[in-house]
Parts: structure tokens; sequence; C-alpha cells
């Protein structure tokens, strides 16, 4: 390898030796802790579930480096948060791939941002964190290996994990690294369970090379509790006290398919901005069949304009013939009824206005669920994602999802929610050009 960082030159002057690592010549000058170094065989994922600190994006960094130095020609995608994490963790950071090797050439082009390596390998770096982010990944080109930094904290997962495996079929072994903390996802924990996936654990406390001050204060602060459990010592936790959903209860009443429908809704929780960082429009169509149970048919949910999100309800009303649209009109008043009835004025249309906490809102629902009289009909992961997080003090998943699905089932299997007496209406002075 050539080019070895300041940091690198201080753990080439200790005498530590690592014990059974296989191939340690390829990783000179820089020297692996034991958990940093890659499993051996044809996996197609290595999975590098650990606590802050533990160097999973050093050893990453190292892998792909290596890789890709060895391979002349192949093509790496890497993948993280947002493209600026990408830039800072993967490339420029303290455990980044320039790091390792200095020789790496960085740059930033109207095409995209590239790393290159003397041999003429190159990888091309991503975000997945909005729906722009997933359409770059599937116009990213085909590609030899890949790296996801921070799997778990991807917003948009599900999808952008689809389209880099879309994109993943070059050479004869095409295979991903990925470091990560880990997070209660289901979709993390399928891919732990998945044929080809090698899971390497690692705790803070595995980082010899940390400052003892910060480790102690850390674990002081921190340890024996969830966030300690999680962050520092990298355990999935998929036992949430508390929530109100769990992913057992909600795969037990999965269905392929729904019955004859009596009555259709169409819920919307909407967003009050379209940033990139606002809430998400929470848009899911359920159904009440005729066996009188509940089915979730389909999440819509986005971040998008009012203009644009408004369009995708109205279109889910008339596709799936629904009976109606019903959204939450707490933040937007009038003016959500104004944009439905702007897309089409022929929309049947009904206004729910919460004057409770999502999670009171939320239990009878949880209850129905319960009582097995609520099924999904396919799949929806960001949905049950934010179900099972659902706890008494709230979770930093988002809730806009949970809030329309639970809109819908109350309106379809409770009744519509009286409307309550001395409320404070408040008329928004914006227009729909400024939400």
């Amino acid at each position: 390898m050539t080019g070895v960082s300041v940091r690198d030159a201080k753990r080439m002057a200790t005498d530590e030796v690592v014990a059974g690592i296989h191939d340690l010549e390829a990783w000179k000058p820089w020297v692996p802790m034991a958990h940093q170094v890659p499993p051996e065989g044809d996996w197609r994922l290595w999975l590098l579930m650990a606590g802050r600190g533990s160097g999973k994006t050093d050893a990453a960094a190292a892998y792909v480096d290596r890789w890709m130095s060895s391979h002349p020609g192949h093509r790496l995608q890497i993948i993280a948060p947002t493209l600026g994490d990408a830039v800072e963790s993967c490339v420029l950071g303290p455990s980044g791939l320039i790091a390792h090797n200095a020789a790496i050439k960085f740059r930033s082009a109207v095409g995209g941002t590239y790393v290159r390596w003397p041999n003429g390998s190159e990888g091309k770096l991503f975000g997945a964190h909005t729906p722009d982010d997933v359409e770059r990944l599937r116009a990213g080109g085909n590609r030899h290996l890949a790296w996801y930094e921070e799997l778990a904290a991807w917003r948009r997962m599900k999808e952008a994990i689809e389209q880099s495996r879309f994109g993943l079929r070059l050479g004869s072994r095409p295979h991903a690294v990925a470091s990560t903390t880990p997070k209660p996802r289901k979709r993390l924990i399928e891919l732990m369970k998945e044929d080809g996936t090698v899971v390497t654990h690692a705790r803070m406390d595995d980082n010899p090379h940390l400052d003892a001050a910060t480790r102690a204060f850390l674990y002081d602060t921190y340890g024996g509790t969830r966030l300690g459990r999680q962050e520092l010592e990298g355990e999935v936790l998929t036992d949430i006290p508390g929530a109100l959903w769990t992913w057992d209860r909600i795969d037990a009443l999965r269905v392929d398919a729904a019955p004859d429908m009596a009555r259709l809704v169409v819920a919307i929780d909407p967003a009050v901005t379209a940033k990139e960082d606002s809430d998400e429009t929470g848009i899911v169509v359920v159904g009440l069949g005729a066996d009188g149970h509940g089915y979730v048919l389909d999440d819509l949910s986005c971040r998008m304009s009012p203009d644009g999100w408004g369009q995708r309800a109205v279109t889910a009303y008339h596709q799936r013939k629904a009976d109606r649209v019903i959204a939450e009109v707490n933040q937007g008043g009038d003016l959500v009824e104004h944009l439905i009835r702007t897309v089409d004025p022929k929309v049947a249309y009904d206004s729910v206005r919460a004057t409770r906490g999502k999670r009171t809102r939320a239990e009878p629902i949880a209850a129905l669920y319960e009582q097995g009289k609520v099924h999904h009909v396919g799949a929806f992961t960001e949905l049950e994602d934010q179900m099972a997080a659902m706890v008494p003090e709230g979770s930093d998943e988002g809730d806009d999802r949970v809030d329309a699905l639970v809109w819908a089932l109350t309106y379809l299997m409770l009744g519509k929610p009286e409307p309550q007496k001395f409320m404070i209406q408040v008329t928004p002075s914006y227009k729909i050009s400024d939400w």
C-alpha cells in the first residue's frame, strides 16, 4: 500500500501482534485489530456490526483499498446516509480511504463524486437519503464491489440496497462490505440472516487506541443502558420495551391477497415543509374487508411538495377506487382540503383533527392487531419499522406513516373521531406556495 498517515505511523511504532490474522502481509503497513480482519471464504456481504469508535469504518476502508489496489480497473460504489457523509467518512475522514492510501485521488464533477486509484480502479459516491439518491443509484452503472457505510442510518435502506444489488454484478465475485452501528431496522435484521452474509461484532471497548478518558466517560454515562448497548456494545436491540407493535405480530398477520373491500380510504398525515430533511407526508391506503378486518394495501408516504403529495394521494384514490380521502388538518387547516380539491374538486374528502397524543390515538389500533383484525397485504418495511419503534417516550424514527395508518383504521373500524369542543382554531395566513 502506498501512503501512510500519521495515525498509522503511530500504530506501526507499537510491537502489538495480532494473532490469527490470515494474509497479514497484504495489510501492511496498517495493522488491523482482530475484529477488523475480513472473514475468509466467498461471502457476498461482510457486515461489520459494531459500536462507536470500534474501528468499523477503518476496517472497511482498508478492505476496500486493498481490493481496489489489487484489481486494476475495478468499479466500486460507496453508499452512505448522504453524499456528504460518504465524502467525509469514507474518503476524507481520519478513517477514510485517503488515510489508508495517499495516492487515491478525489474529485467531484458534474457527473458525480469519484475516487480513483493509480491502477485505473474507480469508485463513485452515493447517498441513500432521498428518492433522488435512489434514482442516482439506479443509473449508477454496474460494479464489482460496494461499501455500505452506516447502513442502519440510511433513510432509504430498502430501496437503496435493491438498486445497489441490481448493479453489483461485474466480475467473478461481486460483493459488498457494510460498516454500521446497529439500529432496530427490520431490513438490517433480514440482511444479517441472509445466506452469504458474514457478521462481525465488536464493541467500543475492543479498540485500545481510543482516548481512555473519553471511553471512561461514555461507559460511565451510558453503560448498561439501552442506548449504551446499541451505541457502545454494538447490539441489535429488537425487543423495544413498551412498543405498541412487534415485527413478529405484524408478520403473523401478513397476507398475500385481500378479500373484497366493503370500504377503502386514502389517509394523509401532511408535512408542513418539503425540504430534504423535513418530515415525511404519510399516505397510506387501507381497506375494510367484507370479513370485517382491516387490510393495509399500500404505503405511498413521501417527501414532496404539497402539490406532489396531493397529486399522489388523489391518484391513489382513483386507482384504488377509494371511497374517501381523509387527512389530518392540525398543521394545514383548510389548506389541506383546498389542496386536494385543487387537484380534483370531485374527490370525496373528510378531515380529522388530533386532540390526543400520538400514542393514545394509536393504542386502540394496536389492540386491533392484537385481536388479529388487521393484516398487511405484502410488506411495508418503512411503515413497519416505525410501528415497531413507537414507544411511550417517542423514538428517533419518524411516525408520519404510522399516523396515517392510525387515522385510516380509526375511520374504518372505530368510527370517525367526534369533533372536540373548545378547540382553538388557527387559520393559516400562508399560501400553498409557501407551505
